[in-house]
């Protein structure tokens, strides 16, 4: 079962994080007005996150599968991809000559293994190779706990997983940690996939009439619009609160919804290339901002809105593009793969 308005906020969530990069590039082309509109694109990542939480234990409220399996299929979902803009990026400094990245070994080994750790170049971020991976270490860690919940009864889950996140967060209270890989995993965001996980079971449990989810989705624009202006990207609890709670608010209203929503195809479309159009996009933005300095005489007041828009569309072209022939090719293969593997190993026994 594919729920399509899921698709739909994970496409507006990727467009926001694009939207408030490519606008960090023309600050100074944009009407002061509009700074704090773009500034909620930080909040895509928590959609993201909400998102994650609701789409993990859609699939897997019920799953028999062991451990191991559930991590494979999650690592080879994530991994690849990711692996790839990676090698993408790194091809890309090293042809330009970007001297002032700090690249290192261990920097490079700690980013394709998913662990948490300040980056050399911008030492008081947690951040790897490719910027917008950070994400990923989130999501990785979260696997790793829905599936050391899938040795419960599936009753105790929901209550488990909860439990261990919020338990990691009041560590983080009362340790205050200084090792990144410590504050990445005490860090409240990680209250965002448990928001999600309670969104789906309520989800199950009682979907609600029209009305309610009107409100909740109502209630959760609103929240953003008040309070979202004001958060600070690098103040996890503030995200947790006023990114969080109204992207839970949003994401229970939309897929309480359900068919009520219009279908959007080309929505839709975007929803399925967003982890493509997510990863990508950074790398687009480099050269997309020399053409565009190149191009004084297109420069002004607001201007910008021009090469935010251009550049939202070629990232989009771009993320679906690389979505139809690298993602989902190489879905298909590491799926025959992971399939034989299972058939070999029951075949074994």
């Amino acid at each position: 079962m594919k729920l399509h308005s899921i698709q739909y906020l994970r496409a507006l969530a990727a467009l926001a994080v694009v939207g408030l990069h490519a606008s960090k590039r023309v600050e100074d082309q944009l009407p002061e007005a509009a700074l704090p509109l773009f500034q909620l694109g930080h909040a895509g990542v928590d959609l993201f996150f909400v998102i994650s939480g609701f789409i993990i234990w859609f699939i897997g409220r019920g799953s028999q599968q062991d451990p191991a399996t559930f991590l494979m299929r999650r690592v080879l979902r994530i991994a690849p991809m990711y692996w790839g803009a990676t090698l993408v990026w790194l091809l890309m400094v090293q042809a330009t000559g970007a001297g002032w990245i700090s690249i290192t070994p261990e920097h490079v080994i700690q980013s394709l293994t998913f662990i948490p750790h300040f980056n050399p170049t911008f030492p008081e971020r947690i951040w790897p190779v490719l910027i917008p991976g950070w994400t990923l270490n989130y999501e990785m860690f979260f696997y790793l706990v829905f599936a050391s919940m899938l040795i419960l009864p599936e009753r105790q889950r929901l209550l488990g997983i909860v439990s261990v996140m919020m338990g990691l967060v009041s560590l983080g209270m009362v340790t205050f940690p200084s090792s990144a890989l410590a504050q990445a995993y005490t860090s409240p965001m990680l209250l965002e996939f448990a928001a999600g996980c309670l969104v789906a079971e309520l989800w199950f449990r009682a979907q609600g009439g029209p009305l309610r989810n009107v409100l909740m989705i109502g209630l959760g624009v609103s929240l953003f619009a008040i309070y979202g202006p004001d958060v600070a990207e690098n103040d996890h609890w503030s995200r947790a609160l006023f990114f969080g709670i109204p992207a839970a608010l949003v994401l229970s209203g939309v897929v309480g919804l359900g068919t009520a929503i219009p279908a959007m195809p080309r929505l839709e479309q975007l929803g399925d290339a967003s982890y493509a159009i997510y990863l990508f996009h950074v790398i687009l933005l480099a050269p997309a901002e020399r053409v565009w300095s190149m191009l004084p005489a297109l420069h002004g007041s607001q201007s910008g809105f021009v090469f935010i828009a251009v550049y939202l569309a070629m990232t989009c072209v771009i993320g679906v593009w690389i979505f139809e022939r690298v993602e989902t090719p190489m879905q298909r293969s590491l799926g025959k793969l992971v399939s034989f593997s299972k058939g070999k190993q029951a075949y074994e026994k």
